[in-house]
């Protein structure tokens, strides 16, 4: 089923205007699993799985046997592809938010955004230790990036910051992954800590890193919050789009 033809796989996604698709096929990460007469294929990267070409249903069935769809998110710009996956009574549809890949940021509202942090809280770059740390809990656990471990991640041209209250990671903001010129943002909160607007301190402080580095940090908003927080730090958003997951990955 895998297949390394990579070649072959990338006309399949053409036409696709996804930002994480066009980016990561420009950069070669990820890998392909095509079926065998190479008219169906499945593009994963990081925890996200892209279905196209035709809708093979076999081919579907072998790869969430041999892989599972655990914590994985797919979308697909396919109709037929998104009838499919609507037709799963496996997946759980929600609405994802896409914005454009070119923004004219204002510096100035960043950096007076970047100050709004609280006193008793600190930032500190994401260093071997800590990166390590992010393990521990199910809500950090996404902030150490499409990586195996810290030296990748640094390696890639991965970084990012974590916020503290004491010794306790309270929140914090990374390289989802890395691409050439570009990455994407990743930012997560400790439950006890949401809705303080720290979400959009990290962003902006983010934002801010990516251009001293002549990257430009992609935004893709999981849900209506994320896309709140995109738009009121400057980004354009094209418009909301499906998106499916594991109804397993609520019960685990």
């Amino acid at each position: 089923m895998k297949n390394e033809n990579n070649e072959k796989a990338k006309k399949l996604f053409q036409s696709w205007t996804k930002n994480m698709v066009i980016y990561g096929l420009d950069a070669g990460l990820g890998q392909f699993f095509m079926n065998a007469p190479e008219t169906s294929c499945l593009y994963q990267l990081g925890n996200f799985i892209f279905p196209a070409g035709q809708v093979d249903c076999y081919f579907w069935q072998e790869y969430i046997t041999k892989y599972s769809l655990a914590d994985k998110i797919i979308i697909s710009e396919e109709p037929s592809w998104q009838e499919f996956l609507d037709s799963q009574t496996d997946l759980q549809q929600f609405t994802r938010y896409a914005f454009a890949d070119k923004v004219a940021f204002d510096t100035e509202a960043l950096e007076k955004w970047k100050s709004r942090l609280p006193a008793n809280y600190y930032l500190s770059p994401i260093d071997k230790e800590s990166y390590e740390c992010l393990a521990r809990e199910a809500w950090s656990q996404d902030l150490q990036g499409d990586f195996p471990d810290f030296d990748h991640f640094q390696a890639a041209g991965g970084f990012g910051f974590l916020l503290y209250s004491g010794e306790e990671i309270i929140a914090g903001v990374s390289t989802g992954l890395v691409y050439h010129g570009a990455l994407e943002i990743e930012i997560a909160t400790k439950p006890a800590y949401q809705r303080q607007g720290l979400a959009k301190i990290l962003g902006a402080k983010m934002i801010l890193e990516a251009q001293k580095r002549s990257l430009f940090p992609l935004w893709d908003a999981h849900n209506e919050a994320s896309k709140k927080i995109a738009e009121s730090l400057g980004y354009q958003c094209l418009g909301a789009y499906p998106a499916y997951e594991w109804k397993g990955t609520f019960n685990q």
